[in-house]
């Protein structure tokens, strides 16, 4: 299939822990007419701590000399750790067995967003490293003795403009550069609590972020998170909400899970026209088998845990 000239570049899909997010992911993979690069791995490097979204934060609001080396060092770290596949013993996403240009693109990126480098001591790197009394000692009699090491370089970093630029060609180079006639589904490549910010480095692209039923939602939180406080995740709902709320662009649409697997024809068409990708074609998602996911808490919540979260957040939940 070609892209069509109103199709999107990247179709992102979203949620917000366990908000059933997968089921339309599960949709537009099983239709089979887009490029999926990660097969439903997440795309973790805009909203991963240290990410692109901290290297914006840097060269904006919270820029200084020293932080911006230091955001450029856990950078670096981060993608490294994204790149190598999961071990028993490590954390790893596998995106370099993934996507072959990965880290060569990573590379190039940084060299375009440091904006300058010179060599210089900043007492930060000893405040950043592991303390111990014999490497302060050492320190000491290095700077004393004139055998302390050359300094290493400190990097700045472009501007909040350049650096969307230079996030966009990354992502056009790991991700288009051998599939331009496809529109590109991405997993989670983004936050879901921030989601147009979060995924403006990506050239031209449609979000849906999924939302769910409060009850179910903490169930699962509950089960695979350990959040055992139900106050706490009422506290943490209303202020996900709060923040959504204030959203209102037309690369974004809201869908609920419960609303996608009842009415999936009637949701399939308002993602479908949202995305510019035809609803005609099938496919091998199964809305019947998400049912079960939903009105579990019934089952797995207390009566007070469901009475707690209907007195609070009634206005988010769907009665119908």
């Amino acid at each position: 299939m070609n892209k069509q000239p109103n199709m999107p570049n990247y179709i992102i899909i979203l949620g917000t822990t366990y908000s059933g997010s997968g089921a339309v992911y599960d949709y537009l993979a099983g239709r089979g007419d887009l490029y999926d690069p990660l097969k439903g791995t997440e795309y973790q490097l805009p909203q991963m701590p240290n990410g692109l979204m901290a290297l914006e934060a840097t060269a904006k609001n919270a820029f200084h000399p020293a932080t911006a080396d230091f955001v450029l060092d856990q950078f670096k770290e981060i993608t490294n750790k994204l790149a190598r596949s999961q071990a028993p013993w490590r954390y790893g996403k596998g995106y370099a067995r993934m996507i072959p240009n990965f880290q060569n693109a990573i590379g190039e990126f940084i060299e375009e967003v440091s904006a300058a480098k010179l060599p210089m001591n900043w007492h930060w790197r000893r405040l950043m490293r592991v303390e111990s009394a014999i490497m302060h000692i050492i320190d000491k009699l290095k700077i004393r003795i004139g055998l302390n090491e050359r300094p290493p370089q400190t990097r700045l970093i472009v501007s909040e403009e350049n650096l969307l630029r230079a996030a966009q060609t990354l992502h056009s180079k790991i991700f288009q550069s051998d599939h331009e006639n496809l529109p590109v589904l991405l997993n989670q490549a983004g936050s879901g609590w921030n989601p147009i910010e979060s995924t403006k480095y990506f050239l031209n692209r449609k979000v849906i972020l999924v939302t769910r039923d409060p009850r179910d939602q903490f169930l699962e939180i509950k089960q695979y998170k350990k959040a055992t406080s139900v106050e706490g995740f009422i506290d943490w709902y209303k202020e996900m909400q709060r923040r959504l709320e204030k959203i209102n662009n037309s690369d974004l649409l809201f869908i609920q899970f419960e609303d996608f697997v009842n009415n999936n024809i009637k949701m399939v068409e308002a993602l479908c026209n949202h995305t510019s990708i035809s609803s005609s074609i099938n496919s091998s998602y199964q809305p019947n088998l998400s049912k079960k996911n939903i009105g579990k808490y019934k089952k797995f919540l207390s009566e007070k845990e469901i009475d707690i979260i209907e007195s609070h957040l009634s206005e988010y939940i769907n009665t119908k």
